[in-house]
């Protein structure tokens, strides 16, 4: 329907600029505010506004002369109202002076012009469609503010300023704040230019403040943004308005109140928290909720974060009643727990990964919608992980988790408790395994049963290494520590027996950054002085053979050229090596991990380093022995057993009385405990708090 009626309008205007000069009509008659009401301007004008001004149609300005020029000095007044757009047409439109709000109605845009100039000129309150929309544009001392689009398309026509294909914009003082969706507050279109001079503030504003259109497999030159802006606005911009909101206020619980973030910081909670407002995270910020066990509440309840596409949030040990997350950036959430929206959760079109989390009583009343997650891809970054997990008591629309075309990964004990109608909804790369422990956040703690006990996670629980949710084995870590350009590290650690709350014992292997891997192209970027860690670009061939059955990477390598970046360590006492392969970059989504036997991490490491690592035999087939020697707890109430010969983790189970996938999960023992060795430490139980 839209899209008939632009076409109406265009052909309108089409005929309207070939009518003879002798039967071109006369301008439309002026209301009393100064400004037609509608109607199509067909000769150069002048219009001061002496009130504010409401339109019942479109202003549409024809060009049956060359060059047809109208002028709205605006007086400070206000103009609404209007149909598809206020002002539409194919002239020269000069506005000063002047607010043009489209008071949040489903609009094409407010201004469509082939020029459009403007001074001292606030854009606010446009939907569906852009603010201005033009091939030419002249703007100075402008605010757009709370513009709007429901649209998630990249190359859409942008929510503030959208500079058409081959448009020439200039910008000078101007305040892009709080625009929200299709691509970004401005949208450079392909052979467009975007020039900003003069002060320039963006806050606010998602998925991106300006978004330089490119189609890198066609012979198009990219939209460019040129930035030559001095630096933040201050005092007023556009029609009389602010330049400068003040920032949000720190409340009393140490969480800051509704509002926009622009500043990088960590807050840390010291009592529970209740917020009334949105808040959105800027691009290019990151921040850090370090909860306490504390909670964050919001009333009334749907309350969101908004996350720009640059911008990260980091979640530690903090319950969120009532609150959601729309995200476009990097989400990280650890003991999270998370409850009672009653439209859906969570929106992910970044990046997003849970350890340890809970999310209960969550709902929708949308058919279509999701209870918990809807990830979707329109920025080619949708991914989510959900490791040590639970959803439980979720309810109504087409299930928990919906994937729209991104990636979903479950990764070790991921629990779906009485949750309807469906777990989850499209492709779901599900790579729990069977347990009976679920996962429980700060808040809402499952209820106890004699079959199944509350467990953390000790590799999510290490403050010490953050970023680091990738396991290569059974003590090994892939950290990536967020920042630009990429970097790849490897430690050697172990759970700390003195418990969770403090930080492991690590030992650091080596780090690896994306300069060294664009350098190389192909082969071994980087290995350990022992041999034991490799990092390469290109995949072994014992490693192809394996991972041909991933399903992630089937899915997102279906073409040649594409770049594999392997990630190796070993071998194990029993020969093992683990490979984690990465898509492209090295903070790249994760394709899969493998495992290979009878070798080391790369041969080309074994010339490099001394002395030659030695691959140890499986330890041979113990003596049966049908006891196990309980041994008794540390002074801090912990309990490590070193494993004797012919100790099985069944065995030990039953002597300490446990479920021997606590076992396995606490000491992250791979192939479900069957390879322990004599003098191994398994951590039973963890220190009491």
């Amino acid at each position: 329907m839209v899209a008939i009626r632009t076409a109406s309008r265009a052909l309108f205007l089409l005929l309207v600029a070939f009518l003879p000069l002798s039967i071109v009509r006369a301008n439309p008659a002026v209301a009393a505010c100064g400004l037609p009401a509608q109607g199509v301007i067909t000769q150069t004008v002048t219009y001061t506004l002496t009130a504010d001004c409401v339109q019942t149609g479109e202003i549409v300005i024809g060009n049956a002369v060359p060059d047809l020029e109208v002028t709205i000095n605006g007086g400070g007044y206000t103009i609404t109202g209007g149909d598809h757009s206020l002002i539409i047409g194919s002239g020269i439109l000069t506005l000063n002076n002047v607010t043009l709000d489209g008071e949040g109605k489903s609009r094409t845009e407010l201004v469509s012009q082939d020029v459009v100039n403007a001074n001292n000129v606030t854009f606010t309150r446009a939907h569906s469609g852009p603010a201005v929309l033009g091939s030419q544009a002249n703007l100075n001392n402008v605010l757009f503010v709370n513009n709007y689009s429901p649209y998630y398309a990249l190359r859409g026509n942008g929510n503030a300023l959208h500079a058409g294909r081959g448009a020439v914009f200039t910008l000078n003082n101007a305040v892009f704040r709080n625009n929200y969706g299709n691509g970004g507050a401005a949208v450079v279109n392909i052979e467009a230019t975007l020039t900003t001079t003069g002060c320039l503030t963006l806050s606010g504003n998602v998925p991106y403040d300006v978004y330089e259109v490119d189609y890198p497999w066609l012979d198009f030159t990219a939209g460019a943004w040129t930035d030559s802006s001095t630096g933040p606005c201050s005092g007023t911009i556009g029609n009389g308005d602010q330049a400068v909101i003040p920032p949000p206020a720190i409340m009393s619980c140490g969480l800051p109140a509704p509002g926009n973030l622009d500043v990088s910081a960590t807050y840390s909670l010291t009592a529970d928290c209740v917020i009334t407002g949105d808040s959105t995270i800027s691009e290019h910020v990151s921040i850090r909720i370090e909860g306490n066990g504390h909670s964050i509440r919001a009333n009334p309840p749907n309350r969101t974060y908004y996350l720009a596409a640059t911008a990260s949030l980091d979640l530690q040990n903090v319950g969120m009643s009532g609150l959601r997350l729309f995200n476009w950036g990097a989400v990280t959430g650890h003991r999270l727990g998370m409850a009672d929206t009653t439209s859906g959760g969570i929106v992910n079109m970044g990046d997003m990964r849970f350890t340890n989390s809970l999310f209960e009583d969550m709902t929708t009343t949308e058919a279509e919608a999701e209870s918990v997650l809807r990830a979707w891809n329109p920025y080619q970054k949708g991914f989510t992980r959900f490791t040590d997990s639970t959803f439980r008591n979720n309810h109504g629309g087409v299930g928990v988790l919906q994937n729209a075309g991104a990636t979903i990964e479950l990764i070790d004990c991921v629990m779906f408790i009485n949750n309807t109608p469906a777990n989850y909804v499209g492709t779901v790369d599900d790579q729990s395994i069977d347990c009976n422990s679920p996962a429980v956040g700060p808040f809402f703690p499952a209820a106890p049963s004699a079959s199944s006990k509350p467990r953390t996670s000790q590799w999510s629980a290490i403050p010490k290494f953050e970023n680091c949710e990738i396991r290569l084995g059974a003590i090994g870590l892939l950290c990536r520590p967020r920042g630009q350009p990429p970097v790849a590290e490897i430690w050697r650690i172990r759970p700390n027996p003195e418990g969770d709350h403090l930080p492991a014992a690590g030992t650091f292997i080596l780090a690896v950054s994306q300069p060294q891997v664009e350098a190389l192209g192909e082969g071994l970027v980087a290995c350990s002085p022992d041999g034991r860690v490799a990092v390469r670009v290109g995949m072994p061939e014992a490693v192809r053979q394996l991972m041909v059955y991933s399903k992630l990477y089937k899915q997102l390598r279906p073409f040649p050229g594409a770049r594999d970046i392997v990630v190796s360590k070993g071998p194990t006492f029993e020969g093992k090596v683990h490979h984690i392969v990465l898509d492209h970059s090295l903070d790249g989504h994760v394709l899969g991990t493998v495992d290979t036997y009878d070798g080391l991490p790369a041969a080309e490491c074994v010339e490099e380093s001394a002395p030659k690592p030695v691959i140890h035999a499986p330890t041979p087939a113990p003596v049966y022995v049908p006891f196990v020697q309980p041994q008794t707890p540390q002074p801090d109430g912990s309990i490590i057993h070193v494993v004797r010969p012919g100790d099985t983790i069944s065995a030990i189970a039953v002597a300490y009385r446990v479920h021997q996938l606590d076992i396995i999960m606490l000491n992250q023992l791979e192939d479900m405990g069957r390879w322990i060795y004599p003098g191994q430490e398994l951590l039973i139980r963890e220190a009491e708090a």
